[in-house]
């Protein structure tokens, strides 16, 4: 496997001599369809838009996600079809915004891009998120009702397209620094994936913004040396290849030939 140590497996591969990137980012799954990794906050997660940029000619080039992650992945070994290959390159199948950090689900083949990026198109993928915020967040109200398990719900449009996220109080700390002495932390639950919706409905709709969040917490200097505290901590998706039929097959054989050493 690639590490930052020296020259990473898909470079062999490619025979590409990419820089590594300065930055470290953790692999918490990885097998040979896909991979979840932990993106430090400050770092985006492709280069600017528009700009083609990579390394020294300007754009964020080695500084994205995306030129990391062969660095630290190591290269599928799915055989080549018609229809599934290796991608030269691992590739991010979402975002999270540059202040945001925390994990990020990677496609390997060219099957586990197109299915994993349906689950994230459509919604089926599940994220959930923590952030700390400025201030104790408004109960509900018009746009934000209470649901039966104890979860609060925004359903506040944002640029008029639907907008809405779940959220939780986990706990209340006294701090000198928080709007009236208090900083909440929370759990988010976006159930749609709107531009900044969870720092917007936050700092709109519950009037506590995310701690860090200079667009949107304008009043608050003091909170805003260490970052934004918004971080996604937990994802849930279907695997690209163990749910196709012949993926199931070929996991019973897996889970078979397990039990068998286990005797």
């Amino acid at each position: 496997g690639g590490s930052r140590g020296g020259q990473s497996d898909y470079y062999s591969v490619q025979g590409t001599p990419y820089r590594l990137p300065a930055f470290d980012v953790p692999v918490i799954f990885e097998d040979d369809h896909v991979a979840i990794v932990n993106k430090p906050a400050g770092i985006v997660a492709y280069r600017a838009e528009g700009n083609r940029g990579g390394g020294s000619r300007g754009g964020h080039g080695r500084d994205t996600l995306l030129s990391a992650l062969p660095a630290v992945l190591k290269p599928s070994n799915v055989p080549i079809t018609d229809e599934n290959y290796p991608m030269k390159r691992p590739q991010p199948v979402h975002r999270l915004d540059r202040p945001t950090s925390g994990l990020v689900v990677v496609a390997k083949t060219k099957l586990a891009t197109v299915h994993l990026s349906q689950q994230f198109e459509f919604r089926k993928a599940q994220k959930t998120y923590m952030a700390i915020l400025n201030g104790s967040p408004q109960q509900p109200s018009c746009d934000n009702e209470t649901t039966e398990d104890g979860w609060n719900l925004i359903d506040h449009d944002l640029e008029d397209k639907s907008a809405v996220t779940k959220w939780k109080v986990l706990q209340t700390v006294k701090s000198l620094h928080g709007n009236n002495g208090v900083l909440t932390l929370v759990e988010l639950k976006p159930k749609t994936g709107r531009y900044h919706q969870l720092r917007r409905h936050m700092a709109w709709v519950c009037k506590a913004p995310i701690v860090g969040d200079a667009t949107y917490d304008e009043d608050n200097m003091r909170l805003r040396k260490r970052g934004l505290f918004l971080c996604s901590n937990e994802i849930t998706i279907e695997h690209p290849y163990y749910n196709t039929p012949s993926g199931r097959e070929e996991w019973s054989q897996l889970n078979k030939d397990t039990l068998n050493l286990g005797e």
